[in-house]
């Protein structure tokens, strides 16, 4: 094997382990997002239930959760007196969100 092969060979070596270290960064990354919309839609699902067991006013709601996790829950009425629709949008850092929108079921008088 001469000089010129082996610089070759290690030129090569060298641009695949770099594109492999791109790669594994963007897979860490698309990871810590996923964690993050696994979060936000796991919150915004216990709304939901929430607002399905003791169903909310129509109004506005907003607050905070432990994760900088941002929430806003509208509630309005509907043209059936028994049903509500509540729609849940729960927010992080540099504006992504998770949205989830459930007609729910309101007791009688």
């Amino acid at each position: 094997m001469t000089l010129l092969e082996v610089l070759v060979a290690l030129a090569v070596l060298a641009i695949g382990v770099t594109a492999l270290q791109g790669l594994l960064t963007a897979s860490v990354r698309g990871i810590a997002t996923d964690v993050r919309l696994t979060e936000a839609l796991l919150l915004a699902r216990s709304l939901l239930a929430e607002a399905e067991v003791r169903p909310p006013e129509p109004g506005h709601v907003e607050g905070e959760r432990p994760g900088a996790l941002h929430y806003v829950r509208d509630t309005a009425p509907t043209p059936h007196p028994g049903l509500r629709e509540v729609h849940v949008r729960v927010s992080w850092e540099a504006g992504q969100a998770c949205e989830l929108v459930e007609m729910v079921r309101v007791p009688p008088p």
